[in-house]
């Protein structure tokens, strides 16, 4: 799982993009446990740029994608 998330930032809603469905349910779960972040989306294939995709539907620190990928690195 040492590939990097990618964040789309710059999308309403913001999108969450990795080859792994499993990570992107790690991430997901990583959300709601630390910081209650509830309001988003099922992992999903994403069919424009493959891999998988999710939407997060409340506001997150980018902070917080870090945290998750640092841990996932040990």
């Amino acid at each position: 799982m040492a590939d990097p998330v990618r964040v789309d930032w710059n999308r309403s809603p913001v999108s969450i993009h990795h080859n792994s469905i499993e990570a992107l349910q790690s991430l997901l779960l990583h959300l709601l446990e630390q910081h209650g972040i509830t309001k988003h989306s099922i992992a999903m294939p994403d069919r424009e740029e493959g891999g998988f995709v999710a939407f997060l539907y409340q506001v997150c620190d980018p902070a917080w994608i870090v945290e998750w990928q640092q841990q996932m690195e040990e």
